[in-house]
């Protein structure tokens, strides 16, 4: 079983609670850096690292990574 690491991170828009996901899956984008996540970084978005998601997010992470 895939966990997350410290060095996985998304794109979280605070203000309404999403991540930021791929259109044509709908799985949520998982950068391997900062400074990567940083480049696609827009508006309401922060980076976050993975392991600091809630409960919530990081169950649906580990189902996504786990498939």
């Amino acid at each position: 079983m895939k966990k997350l690491l410290e060095t996985d991170f998304v794109l979280h828009d605070k203000a309404n609670d999403t991540l930021v996901k791929w259109s044509w899956n709908d799985d949520v984008i998982i950068f391997g850096s900062k400074e990567e996540a940083d480049v696609d970084c827009r508006g309401n978005e922060s980076v976050v690292r993975c392991t600091e998601l809630s409960e919530y997010w990081t169950n649906i992470l580990l189902t996504q990574i786990n498939k």
